[in-house]
Parts: C-alpha cells; structure tokens; sequence
C-alpha cells in the first residue's frame, strides 16, 4: 500500500519536469497620440505592454512620409525600455503628412505599436541642396530639390553661396525663375582654389529656408577677389595686367564702407566717395558692376583689391599704345585714334569694356542726370588734370555713338565705371 501512495506522487513531479517554457515572442506596445505639432517638430511617444519574454535592446518611434513605416526609416531611440516613453521629432517638413508608429527590438525581433498619422502645420519650404558639379575656371554648378512648399506658393528660388559657412541670400545668390521643384544653376564668378559653402534656397510667405549645405574648391583661374567676395577675371595686355570686368566693391580695401549714394546724396557739392549704379539701378550692378565718383577713386584707402590699383593716365595711354593707337594720338584730348573697339566687349584686345554710362552730377540732393547707359562706357583715370580751378580726373569714353571706332579722352567729376590694374 505504501508504494501505491507514491505512484500518484511520482507521477506528477515527472509530468511537471516534463513541462515547456513559453516560448518569447516580439514585443508589444502601443503608439501614443501625437502632440505639440508644428511647422517643423512634433511629440508622440509609445507603452510598452510587453517585452515579449526577453529583454529589449531598444525602443522608440519610427516615421515615414508612407504608412507603415519600420526600423528602416527614420527613428528615435528612447530606450531599452519598459513601461511608457516620449519622443520629440525635429526637422520636419511643413505642411507634410507622416506616418508614425512605436517600435521595441528584442532577441526575437521587432514589434510595432499601431499606427497613427499627423500632419504639420503651415511654415517654411523644406528644400535639398544639389551636390556641386562642373567645376570650371570662375564657374559651378548646384540646385535645389523643393520637398514641400510648406503650405504657401514658392516666390523665390535658387542657390546662395559665399567662402564662408552657412551662406545666405544676403551673400551671392542666383534667383532661379524655373516654376519646377527641381532646379539647376550656376554658381559664378567665383575665384580661383577657393573653398565655396553653398545652399539652395526657397521663400514662401512664411519666409526664407535653407537646404543642407555643400562645399567644394573652385578651379584654378586667373581671378582676383576683392574685399566683399566680387571675383573678376584678369588678363596680361603688354606689359600691364587689367581686369575684364568693372569694378563692383562697396567697401574701401581697409573694409570701411564706401557711401552708397543712390538716395538723398549731394553728388554737386558732397566731396565724399560715393557711389551709385548704371543708369541708378541695383540691377546692373552684377553686370556692370558700380559708378564711384572721383573722391572713392582718390581716397588714400584704395577702392581696388590688394595688388591692385586704378590705372593712371599714363597706364591709359600705354595701353591705347600697345594696341596701335599712334603715338602722336595718345596724348590728345577729345575725340582720337580708331582702335576703340579693340577695347569694348568681345574686341581684340580682351579688356571687354562695358556700356555702363555714366552719372552726371548736376543736381544736388537726387542724382537724376545719368546717361550713355548701353551706349558707351566711361572710366576713371587717378590722375588729375592740368585745367585751372578744377578739381577733377581724366578719363576715357569708348563706343562714342557718333563714332563707335574713336576714344574719347576729357576730364571731369562724373560717376564713371572703374577697371583696376595690377601693381
């Protein structure tokens, strides 16, 4: 009887060694409600209700512009975790759909909460910057890709760039007129083995947004930068060195500010350097660079960039020497010689002078009076005249209208364009 007592015993103790462990399995959790939304941030969280059995190595939300998004899109990491956690999501498009769910990795595998969608607010574009290609002499290429218009039309798009980081469209900027989210442009000029930071750029009403930012060293070029970034080309006639394109500096070589003299400046009897723009339009300036009148042309604190200097009369007549003009002509007043298109834009000599007119200072307080704009180009000399009671340069006329062959030489006060030349 005794050993029948034991029997049912025995029985269950090898029944209970005999038992399974549950197997684990993947995590489960639960995605909270999205909150705190944004043009550009949002916070949602999760719960972990179970680990599955094993621990979890990690834990967070995971997002996407499609649903169902995994592990393989964007995420936060909030964890190893058990129980609830929030996550904040930074640098969102605005106006822009995601898809979002909680996730949690075990030994097992991955488990996902339920999937949620949210939608950000109105605000700023969300754009990319093109990586650079077509690194020439003075030239490159970028772009933009426009992800989202962030809820408003697109007025404005394009590049910016400058040699230092995190440009803007206060730096050199190309406005792109394309109408399409994809876009391409030129970064130029640009001066020679310079490092360049370049953005693209969209405006909405909502303001200004940036791309991610790329950088690239320009090729090698016979350029010269002057002290707020302008880049000019540069070319050996004889034995002198000019640029091939107008001067456009808005700062003396020490950095101090050249008067902008576009509004409300005495150009009669105001004996400060000045400058104002072809035909007194902003626009031309990228063209046709500045007019500076004679007193930033004589300022002691140099409007050329280092190395540089505003070609004396004597360097103007070299020049017209060296390209044929006779000897005899050089030292003439008014009209004389017939090499002037030799020196205009796409003429023999490579200066490429342009028609940039000129600003008559004729009327105090408005300077209203400009004139020859795409007729011909006026330019300074740094050598004052002989006339008595007169206190201004000489200076060169090219492409008179009545005679696009001659040169005509004078001297006065005006607004003129400047080329520089080497020292």
């Amino acid at each position: 009887m005794k050993h029948l007592l034991w029997t049912p015993i025995i029985l269950l103790s090898v029944m209970a060694g005999c038992k399974k462990d549950k197997p684990a399995t993947a995590a489960t959790l639960t995605t909270a409600t999205p909150s705190n939304i944004t043009a550009n941030t949002a916070q949602i969280g999760g719960a972990v209700t179970s680990n599955g059995g094993t621990a979890i190595t990690k834990s967070g939300i995971c997002w996407a512009l499609h649903a169902s998004p995994t592990v393989g899109d964007s995420i936060t990491v909030d964890g190893p975790v058990s129980g609830s956690f929030v996550s904040p999501l930074n640098n969102l498009a605005s106006n822009t759909t995601y898809y979002v769910r909680a996730y949690a990795i075990n030994a097992v595998g991955t488990g996902y909460g339920s999937e949620v969608n949210f939608t950000t607010a109105k605000g700023l574009a969300t754009l990319k910057t093109n990586a650079i290609s077509n690194i020439v002499p003075f030239s490159a290429q970028s772009g933009g890709n426009i992800i989202s218009d962030g809820g408003a039309a697109i007025t404005d798009r394009g590049i910016c760039w400058s040699t230092s980081a995190h440009p803007t469209t206060a730096n050199f900027k190309f406005s792109d007129k394309a109408s399409t989210a994809s876009f391409t442009d030129s970064i130029t000029p640009i001066g020679s083995q310079l490092v360049y930071y370049v953005r693209a750029y969209a405006i909405n009403s909502y303001g200004t947004a940036y791309g991610n930012e790329v950088s690239f060293t320009s090729s090698s070029a016979n350029a010269v930068t002057d002290i707020d970034g302008n880049v000019y080309p540069y070319i050996t006639i004889g034995t002198q060195t000019w640029m091939t394109r107008n001067l456009k500096t808005a700062h003396y070589r020490n950095g101090d500010s050249i008067t902008n003299g576009v509004k409300g400046f005495d150009w009669l009897n105001n004996f400060t350097g000045a400058y104002s723009f072809p035909n007194g339009d902003s626009i031309n300036n990228a063209s046709l660079g500045k007019l500076y009148n004679i007193y930033a042309v004589q300022d002691s604190r140099n409007i050329c960039p280092v190395g540089w200097h505003v070609p004396s009369e004597q360097e103007w007549e070299t020049l017209e020497f060296f390209e044929g003009m006779a000897a005899s002509d050089t030292g003439k007043l008014y009209l004389r010689g017939t090499i002037g298109m030799k020196f205009l834009e796409g003429g023999s000599s490579g200066l490429n002078l342009q028609k940039g007119g000129y600003l008559y200072p004729d009327v105090p307080i408005v300077p209203s009076s400009y004139d020859g704009f795409n007729i011909f180009g006026g330019y300074h000399s740094s050598t004052r005249s002989a006339a008595v009671g007169v206190n201004n340069l000489f200076f060169r006329f090219f492409n008179i209208s009545t005679d696009p062959g001659q040169i005509f030489k004078s001297y006065s006060y005006y607004g003129l364009s400047v080329r520089c030349v080497k020292d």
